[in-house]
């Protein structure tokens, strides 16, 4: 197992927004309030950014229908996540935050567009950490001639929350990157992220947005 700290990343005013669920393009036009409070946001919000990842990285004994067998008696079940590794010789477990700092410091604010913004701080964030955990997944992967499949979270019809979030702490420990599981599934700090990716010779290279139960009629869905 380990624990990741080493991250860089900066964050535009275009990316706050975008965290927020707004479009940039939009909102400049329109909305100079929240333009204003994404740039306070990025100055006042940034330093309390701490990000850090634990990864797992866990070999195959078996797929099994609408199962797989990991090493060490750990499952992972559903036929999305059967699908979605098909093929896999490993699996990397990871969850990833950005702490609780952020969050805290943008629920004492009285300024809810400006705590808004710093929850799209957050949000974008936390999307950057776990982009970069997949790119290193990726690298280490290259180096020995494999391929990452697309990561996975639980979240979806095939692979809801209360089935796939134990089942990724299971094969983690959180607890390390500061991470607690409610009972109801949900990761506290709330900006975290856990995602499984399976690793291989042929491994899926489905885009995100394809796995997800509302791709059909969301408008923020990318091309």
């Amino acid at each position: 197992m380990e624990l990741w700290t080493d991250f860089a990343f900066t964050l535009g005013l275009d990316d706050i927004l975008r965290g927020e669920g707004a479009d940039p393009e939009i909102v400049r036009t329109k909305r100079p309030a929240l333009v204003k409070a994404a740039s306070a946001a990025g100055h006042q919000g940034f330093t309390k950014i701490k990000p850090v990842a634990v990864v797992q990285d866990v070999r195959v004994i078996e797929h099994r229908h609408e199962r797989i067998l990991l090493e060490g008696g750990r499952t992972l079940t559903g036929p999305l996540a059967a699908q979605h590794l098909a093929g896999a010789e490993r699996v990397a477990a990871v969850v990833c935050t950005i702490g609780p700092a952020l969050e805290e410091y943008a629920a004492s604010r009285d300024d809810l567009v400006l705590a808004l913004a710093l929850d799209g701080l957050g949000n974008t964030a936390v999307e950057a950490v776990a982009q970069q955990v997949c790119g290193r997944l990726a690298e280490r992967a290259r180096d020995s001639g494999l391929e990452t499949s697309t990561p996975l979270s639980p979240g979806e019809a095939e692979w809801p929350v209360e089935i796939g979030q134990p089942q990724i702490f299971a094969l983690v420990k959180p607890a390390r990157a500061g991470i607690r599981l409610t009972e109801g599934g949900m990761m506290v700090p709330k900006k975290s992220i856990s995602f499984v990716t399976g690793i291989g010779k042929q491994m899926s290279q489905v885009h995100p947005c394809e796995a997800c139960s509302l791709k059909d009629i969301c408008r923020y869905r990318k091309a």
